[in-house]
């Protein structure tokens, strides 16, 4: 940078002219802070004072600059100059206002100013703009990795935005968990109802985007380098490897059910009409509005459970820990997919706590006490086939009590398990050995 020139600007307003030696203050920074010049101004942060400053360093006249007026985290969009090292001190906050306002306090109320005076002198003078080291590249290419409703949402804003984006995603086809989805949950008031699902319009729109390349069947198998400058290997299925350049990376490598075979006491796997909500949806898909069947014999749904939190919000060995987020909306949401189709089917939730997320949380849940569906606050123990249907054990934990409930079809509200780490189905394998 060119030689470092010094000067002072010294703010009167918000009471600090009536309160502090403006003169003094301008000598000391000149004197002892060995600035070039100290110029006062009545109100330094209108439009005025910004441009005494601004012409000057314009002028080349300064490019270290003191301050003498707020504190600095006052005033930011007005004294935001370009190419300049900026020192602040705060006369205001830091001295008038908290020295009390007599005559007896006034010289030390002053000897207090010109102290945060020398001190912003000392520090500017020692101040460097922040410079490149010309070794690091910028590259305006990002890497999305997976292609489903985020990574898609992601890809496609970074489009918007003017950049390159690269979509890679290790199944055969772009969508992710949201296209298994029968309808999504409401994004838009009134929340009243499930909405159609719109991922097949955004792959179409980020398929069709001229600043976004998509790789399926490939997985990111290795990445390298910093921040704007990302090494990054794409592996596809058959074994080929390209590498790319990127300037950041995004994670959006998506989720996959709880197993839910490791939930014997809810029958899963024993019985064909218990499933977890991914196979829900796909009989919705399936019935596409008309009455979903029982997959055990084909026959009309009469009466359906959903299990919350099963397998999770749990310390058992095995279990999940954590809330899932969207299980207690996903079911009211499939619940409704029953009540639609027809509102004499029995539909029941039955859940510890109830966790409707989000802005429209609240109404949805509304929303399907309206339909007609039962919310009941208990704890499953058990789900046991019985004959040719499902004997749901829970406790009532309002009234309770014990409870049979036979019923149709039950649905388990498994939880999320990240699809992240390297080699993660090893992992996992190895972890359940233990």
């Amino acid at each position: 940078m060119a030689d470092k020139k010094l000067g002072a600007y010294i703010c009167k307003g918000c009471g600090i002219g009536d309160r502090l030696n403006a003169d003094q203050l301008a000598m000391i920074a000149t004197r002892e802070g060995k600035v070039a010049f100290a110029k006062q101004h009545d109100f330094l942060c209108n439009n005025d004072g910004v441009k005494t400053i601004q012409a000057d360093i314009d002028a080349g006249e300064v490019n270290h600059v003191v301050i003498a007026a707020c504190s600095r985290r006052a005033k930011t969009d007005a004294f935001n100059f370009d190419n300049v090292a900026l020192s602040r001190a705060n006369l205001r906050e830091g001295v008038i206002w908290v020295r009390p306002n007599t005559d007896e306090a006034q010289e030390t109320t002053q000897e207090m100013a010109e102290d945060y005076v020398r001190m912003a002198c000392a520090e500017v003078k020692y101040m460097n703009l922040p410079a490149a080291s010309g070794e690091q590249g910028k590259t305006d290419q990002v890497l999305v990795v997976g292609g489903g409703f985020t990574g898609l949402t992601a890809a496609l804003e970074i489009a918007k935005a003017g950049y390159k984006a690269t979509v890679v995603e290790k199944a055969a086809t772009l969508g992710g968990g949201a296209a298994l989805a029968h309808k999504k949950l409401p994004n838009r008031a009134p929340y009243a109802d499930p909405q159609d699902n719109e991922i097949a319009d955004l792959i179409q729109q980020v398929e069709s985007h001229n600043n976004i390349t998509v790789h399926v069947n490939s997985t990111v198998t290795k990445t390298s380098g910093a921040p704007g400058r990302f090494s990054s290997d794409i592996t596809q299925e058959g074994g080929s490897t390209k590498t790319e350049n990127f300037g950041s990376i995004i994670q959006a490598s998506g989720f996959k059910p709880y197993d839910a075979n490791q939930l014997p006491e809810f029958a899963y796997g024993k019985s064909p009409d218990v499933v977890e909500q991914r196979e829900l949806e796909a009989l919705a898909k399936q019935a596409n509005g008309s009455g979903i069947k029982r997959p055990s014999d084909g026959k009309d749904v009469k009466s359906v459970v959903f299990v919350q939190c099963a397998g999770q919000r749990s310390e058992k060995e095995g279990h999940l820990s954590y809330c899932s987020g969207h299980c207690c909306m996903t079911s009211v949401k499939q619940a409704m997919y029953f009540k639609d189709a027809n509102p004499d089917i029995d539909t029941m939730i039955v859940y510890t706590e109830l966790r409707m997320p989000g802005a429209g949380g609240e109404d949805f849940y509304r929303s399907g006490q309206q339909k007609g569906i039962t919310f009941t606050k208990g704890q499953v123990n058990e789900v046991a086939p019985n004959g040719g249907s499902l004997t749901v054990k829970f406790k009532d934990l309002i009234l309770d009590e014990e409870v049979n409930h036979e019923t149709d079809l039950v649905v388990l509200a498994t939880g999320m398990v990240p699809n992240s780490g390297i080699n993660i189905e090893e992992v996992v394998a190895e972890d359940e050995e233990k």
